[in-house]
């Protein structure tokens, strides 16, 4: 899906500042309106996640609020479509992917943000953020994601992982047809016109069946 932006972990912090930059310039327009989602946080001070956000990207000259989705009953209220629709960048914050998915996989609120994108909102997901958006799911065990990135797989953190080593480990979830990428801290990839590109400081991995390729990021 384009408009989609996928971030290895490590948000609101200085070395996404550059990427972050790029997005909000690629989106043409003054003061954007950013919302920061801190569903993941949900059961670790998501109110700081939330502020972590808000303060980073007001700093970058957005205009940033917080939507406070914590649980899955709130994520099936009507109330939200209005803000969402009015928004420029929606963030999906890090914390715990598995919640995150539980609360709102195939909820009104995911609704509402998938339709916001396909009108050409950005959605960034960083971390557990990213993790989600894709068919498959690794957490303890695989699991299906939302489907929002087809036939994909998202390993954030990845510069703390050994390619050899997790190549090994994927064969049989990538032998089903998944594409598998993984992603390191303060880098994106960015899904726009049916192209992508690496942003920020690290590289993604790519991984198929019987090897990898490791593309860096040119900013």
């Amino acid at each position: 899906m384009d408009n989609v932006i996928l971030v290895g972990g490590d948000e609101f912090r200085e070395g996404c500042v550059s990427m972050d930059t790029y997005l909000l310039d690629k989106l043409d327009k003054p003061n954007p309106r950013v919302a920061i989602i801190p569903t993941a946080a949900a059961n670790h001070q998501p109110q700081k996640a939330a502020e972590n956000g808000v303060r980073y990207f007001n700093d970058l000259g957005a205009n940033a609020e917080s939507i406070m989705v914590l649980n899955r009953e709130e994520a099936q209220k009507n109330s939200h479509l209005k803000k969402i629709s009015e928004m420029d960048l929606i963030y999906f914050a890090g914390g715990d992917p598995e919640y995150l998915l539980n609360t709102l996989n195939k909820t009104k609120f995911m609704k509402d943000v998938v339709s916001s994108v396909s009108k050409g909102t950005f959605l960034v997901g960083s971390s557990a953020g990213a993790m989600i958006l894709g068919s498959r799911m690794r957490y303890r065990n695989w699991m299906p994601g939302t489907g929002l990135i087809p036939n994909t797989a998202i390993l954030p953190h990845h510069e703390k992982s050994d390619p050899d080593r997790v190549l090994s480990e994927i064969q049989a979830e990538l032998a089903m047809g998944t594409k598998i990428i993984g992603i390191d801290s303060a880098t994106g990839i960015f899904f726009q016109r049916g192209e992508v590109e690496i942003l920020g400081e690290g590289k993604a991995v790519f991984y198929s069946e019987n090897s990898y390729k490791i593309i860096r990021s040119n900013s």
